[in-house]
């Protein structure tokens, strides 16, 4: 579990990196900016910015809200207790599945930030090197370098461990240089009771964003073999 830390009445920082000097400051760009350590940002579920320091390299998320109410409230969440906060949930789920070698970021901590009873979060993972997404990889014309099968066997693993990722899709999946997969973002995600239901759910979701994509971009393609292939790897 996380170490809490209280740094304000209002602030609390989550550690799951002991050997790291880990402050509130690690959250903000603005430090990383004025060290010269802020790498670039990018857009998913969060804010995303990407830190290359001397203490390593690091990815800070703000957690945002999505659908209508975003509209007027784009990252605040109402606070029921610190084991609620998304934060804490990720980091725990974090923790846990490195516990077991599971292919995911190292989590390094997380800060929320109460105000007049809702906090605002982020969380701070380690980067992994030398990887791209899915979604890079296919459009830039690569599908056919992509392990298929392995890919299918890696979400196996996570599902055969009772993971469920409520946002599967070809952004969250990245493979390194070395064609090792892994998993990322795992907000709202959580470990469930063996159901095939929500298996089948994760692969369909999947298959939606690949779908979706090939839609969206002539140059994205993936063949009706690929996608038989990934299902031979997820079926062993």
């Amino acid at each position: 579990m996380p170490e809490v830390i209280k740094i304000s009445p209002n602030t609390i920082l989550l550690k799951s990196d002991p050997t790291l000097p880990l402050s509130s400051a690690w959250f903000a760009p603005e430090f990383w900016q004025s060290q010269q350590a802020l790498a670039g940002t990018g857009n998913g579920r969060g804010a995303v910015w990407f830190i290359n320091s001397h203490f390593g390299q690091f990815v800070i998320r703000r957690y945002r809200r999505g659908g209508l109410i975003a509209k007027f409230n784009k990252s605040h969440f109402f606070f029921t207790g610190l084991k609620n906060t998304r934060p804490w949930l990720e980091l725990s789920l974090l923790e846990y599945m490195c516990s077991i070698g599971l292919p995911v970021p190292r989590p390094i901590g997380g800060l929320y930030t109460l105000n007049k009873g809702f906090y605002r979060g982020e969380l701070l993972t380690q980067t992994i090197e030398n990887a791209q997404d899915l979604f890079d990889i296919i459009k830039t014309g690569n599908s056919t370098t992509v392990n298929w099968q392995e890919v299918g066997a890696v979400v196996k693993r996570f599902h055969n461990e009772g993971i469920y990722h409520s946002d599967l899709n070809c952004h969250n999946i990245m493979i390194d240089q070395n064609g090792k997969v892994w998993l990322i973002d795992f907000d709202k995600c959580e470990q469930r009771p063996q159901e095939e239901r929500w298996k089948q759910e994760n692969i369909d979701r999947l298959k939606r964003s690949l779908d979706k994509e090939s839609n969206l971009h002539p140059q994205f393609n993936i063949s009706n073999a690929q996608w038989r292939t990934f299902l031979e790897g997820y079926r062993g």
